[in-house]
């Protein structure tokens, strides 16, 4: 069967949330586990094309991520997690997941994000790929900050400040600092709507 699902989240209400979005969508949630022990049971007996993996429950995180890719080296994972902290979408596709996405995404963005990695790409929020002292530059920003200003609140020159406003701009795909610091000011701004969390 064509995009066969498993839900692995120690959250009922995340994971009634994903298989609702997930069976209107058109893939199969072919059954789900509370933790990473039970997890891992269930990906042997049935071998679904993916894995959507909490990474916070009981048995998860990364140990339990290798596990799951030892065990069934051809079925896809992707990390669904609350966490939010610099380098992990790195550490993430190290122990064997090809993506990962925040439980804080839109719906559009975890469903894109599930229809690259069935294909075999990867799939990382592109401000996961920011180093922490790119995230620094770009809250400030966000917060209104012109790059003097940036450089006096980080100890650094005004130049280096340019040099980490011309990465984060490559990365994120912006051709001017104004529509950066929107974009960072978008990603400061709370949605209306719930969206699970740990």
């Amino acid at each position: 069967m064509r995009g066969t699902v498993l839900l692995a989240d120690d959250h009922v209400l995340v994971r009634e949330g994903l298989r609702k979005l997930l069976t209107r969508a058109g893939f199969c949630v072919v059954d789900e586990a509370k933790d990473g022990e039970e997890a891992l049971r269930k990906v042997e007996e049935i071998k679904p094309e993916l894995v959507l993996w909490d990474l916070l429950m009981p048995g998860g995180g990364l140990d339990g991520l290798r596990r799951l890719r030892e065990k069934a080296p051809e079925v896809k994972i992707l990390v669904l997690t609350a966490l939010d902290m610099p380098g992990l979408g790195e550490e993430v596709l190290r122990a064997g997941a090809q993506g990962f996405v925040a439980k804080t995404a839109s719906p559009e963005e975890l469903l894109s994000a599930i229809h690259a990695v069935l294909r075999g790409a990867h799939f990382l929020p592109k401000e996961a790929c920011l180093t922490s002292r790119e995230r620094e530059v770009l809250a400030l920003l966000a917060q209104g900050l012109r790059i003097v200003q940036i450089a006096e609140e980080l100890g650094i020159s005004p130049k280096t400040v340019e040099s980490h406003l011309e990465n984060i701009k490559e990365k994120l795909g912006c051709q001017t600092v104004p529509e950066l610091r929107a974009l960072a000011m978008r990603w400061q701004t709370p949605t209306d709507s719930p969206s699970p969390r740990d």
